[in-house]
């Protein structure tokens, strides 16, 4: 019942926005990051790969679409909510006149050299860092020039989603058993001064309306609950996570907040504002049965030995799953972290003030 009633209020959700299409409170959305992220830029770099085909994309779209899901990730909630169509990946082409997404599946923040120089190998799907993504977004403004306009009224009009990037460098870190501390000291402070970096530049190019999310509470990924178990008391919190690495996601998302702090004084003409994705998705492990959610960490996708691709097992309800294939969440869990961050209690004044007509929309339907 709680299943059905969930479907219902997304379909109203997506009628009621699609009324609002028209009334936009951003012209567009320019959107930045990795797998978290990533609508279709892999798929169309690498065109047959595993996320290429079903089961991947089964749950809204019933296709393969590119996304690292069964479904709608956070940028595509946030784009319905705020009546736009959902971000277009940039080497997908065609129309980018409401926005484009230059998130690759893979992709870190530091660059390859860089990564390479902290000790770590380095693999082809890392070399799409974030700069490298902000000079796919500097070739689009001179392909349309009239996104950059000499005023630069619509870019500043604009959103900007500046990641989750960034997860990929400590991901690698952790693939390639780099003690947590040395991660914190060495990876951590060039991930920041890279996303800030990031969003100077853009700046300079006209953005002034910027989300930054944090890291997901890592603690909770099933893949590193296999890599990481172990008995024992202390080692676990009372939702099953564990304990070190979900602090290490809290570590990282204060000194990125830091960080977004100095920019705002540097830069009082931006409005910057913190997605606490860790806080919306612990809301989610510790109280799963208000978002439909039983399986907190099971994989959907694939397991005893088989992947998620065409021959591999997938549960009969993925709705009812946090994790997907062991790495990246399940369209049912981006809901329930896209209802903390608009609707509260996560809730960013960016959406829900400058859009205050789209946030109340929101709240009437973004629930379950």
């Amino acid at each position: 019942m709680a299943f059905n009633a969930n479907l219902l209020l997304v379909t109203a959700f997506l009628c009621l926005l699609s009324v609002h299409h028209g009334s936009a409170c951003f012209p567009a959305i320019f959107s930045f990051g990795d797998s978290l992220q990533d609508t279709g830029n892999f798929i169309n770099t690498f065109a047959n790969t595993t996320i290429s085909k079903l089961p991947w994309g089964i749950t809204y779209f019933h296709k393969a679409t590119g996304r690292y899901s069964d479904g709608r990730l956070i940028i595509d909630f946030i784009a319905q909510a705020l009546g736009l169509p959902l971000v277009p990946p940039y080497r997908g082409g065609g129309n980018f006149s409401r926005g484009a997404n230059f998130a690759f599946g893979g992709a870190t923040a530091q660059d390859p050299n860089t990564l390479a120089g902290l000790g770590l190998n380095v693999t082809g799907f890392m070399k799409t860092p974030l700069f490298v993504q902000i000079d796919w977004f500097k070739d689009l403004l001179k392909s349309v020039p009239s996104l950059a306009a000499p005023d630069r009224t619509f870019l500043g009009n604009s959103l900007f989603v500046v990641g989750e990037i960034g997860g990929n460098d400590f991901n690698a870190a952790l693939s390639q058993n780099k003690p947590i501390e040395n991660i914190k000291d060495a990876f951590v402070p060039g991930v920041v001064r890279t996303i800030s970096s990031g969003i100077t530049t853009l700046i300079a190019l006209g953005a002034k309306n910027f989300i930054v999310p944090g890291n997901l509470p890592i603690g909770c990924v099933p893949a590193w609950l296999s890599k990481y178990k172990r008995s024992g008391p202390g080692y676990y919190d009372a939702n099953g996570c564990i304990i070190w690495l979900n602090d290490f996601s809290q570590y990282y998302a204060s000194k990125l907040q830091d960080e977004l702090n100095k920019l705002k004084r540097d830069h009082r003409e931006a409005n910057i504002y913190y997605a606490d994705y860790y806080g919306a998705g612990m809301r989610l492990f510790s109280n799963p049965k208000q978002f439909g959610i039983t399986e907190r960490f099971v994989a959907c996708c694939g397991g005893n030995g088989h992947g998620c691709d065409e021959t591999g097992p997938v549960c009969s309800n993925p709705l009812a799953y946090a994790s997907w294939e062991g790495f990246h969440p399940t369209e049912a869990f981006y809901h329930a972290v896209s209802d903390g961050l608009i609707r509260g209690p996560f809730a960013i004044p960016l959406l829900n003030q400058t859009c205050s007509n789209h946030a109340r929309n929101t709240a009437d339907t973004l629930h379950y």
